[in-house]
């Protein structure tokens, strides 16, 4: 096998190494046109010293986090694995509470609910591959905290990439499960608009992880915490709330619309309508509904939907 070739040693008489021999990072040879200034060549020579100079930085920063974490013992690894994941479960939170707001569309159309794990799932993938690769970077020096919009425009092209490719193959699993193939209450048109719906879900959710999972290990590393302990659960506690909110609130604006549903009374009559906006009951005299749900039944009562 070819063996890379490291440029041999310059004597002191032949001066120092040309520009197109400059080493950012041992191991790689960087190649860049002769120039005949030689202030050109001091600036080029400056600039690989201070890459240089942060890799090293980087290198013993990600030694001094993994020797922390090996060496602490078990309680101590949890204590400073766990504000991450308490942070999460506030987020979370979020998510839960917005979900309880539109249980009336989840009502009206189930199907939405299988799509929302898979959502989740595909996009909080797409996060973590970006926040392991910026992870990797930071410890290589790659990538830097302190150049933050350079380490994040290309993890968003790829995140971009990925999101159109799976927004076509999610749209159209999407309108073929819903699809009207057996007699029933779904038509083709409310089909492609549920489609429509679950393609944007995903395409926008995709390429909020991708932002989050860059930008979460750069944040953490520039706000002195371990990017390895704290990227990955922020990341997916973002991705969730934004993404969850998004095909939530689009899905009850394009379907109760221009779905299937969106001419028909939700539940049959009003008695049904309202029903369906039962959210909880107390006792025999009392029951809890959704206020939206409710102004959304009213609504249709005027207009003489319901």
């Amino acid at each position: 096998s070819l063996k890379p070739q490291l440029p041999a040693a310059r004597s002191p008489e032949e001066g120092p190494s040309p520009a197109s021999e400059m080493t950012p990072f041992p191991g790689a040879t960087i190649r860049v046109p002769e120039v005949s200034d030689p202030n050109v060549n001091v600036e080029v020579a400056i600039s690989q010293k201070k890459s240089l100079r942060e890799a090293e930085v980087a290198e013993r920063a990600a030694h001094t986090d993994a020797v922390a974490m090996h060496s602490a013992s078990t309680l101590r690894r949890a204590w400073m694995r766990l504000p991450a994941i308490l942070i999460t479960f506030m987020i979370e939170m979020v998510v839960a509470f917005v979900i309880s707001r539109y249980q009336d569309t989840l009502k009206i159309y189930p199907l939405l609910i299988a799509f929302q794990p898979v959502i989740s799932a595909v996009s909080g993938n797409v996060g973590l591959q970006s926040s392991s690769i910026i992870v990797r970077n930071l410890a290589l020096g790659i990538d830097s905290e302190r150049r933050f919009w350079r380490a994040l425009l290309p993890e968003f092209k790829v995140g971009a990439v990925i999101a159109s490719t799976m927004t076509g193959v999610v749209g159209a699993t999407a309108l073929f499960w819903y699809a009207p193939l057996r007699e029933g209450e779904h038509t083709w048109s409310g089909a492609v608009v549920f489609a429509l719906t679950i393609g944007l879900g995903i395409f926008v959710s995709m390429l909020i992880a991708a932002l989050s999972g860059t930008a979460a290990p750069l944040l953490s590393k520039r706000l002195g915490f371990d990017p390895s302990a704290m990227a990955g659960p922020m990341e997916t506690a973002f991705q969730d709330i934004a993404g969850s909110t998004f095909l939530l609130a689009m899905g009850a604006f394009l379907l109760h619309r221009f779905g299937d549903h969106g001419a028909a009374c939700a539940g049959g009559d009003a008695s049904g309508c309202l029903e369906l906006c039962r959210l909880a009951a107390g006792n025999a005299t009392a029951a809890l509904y959704n206020p939206q749900c409710i102004q959304s039944c009213v609504a249709d009562i005027a207009a003489g939907v319901c």
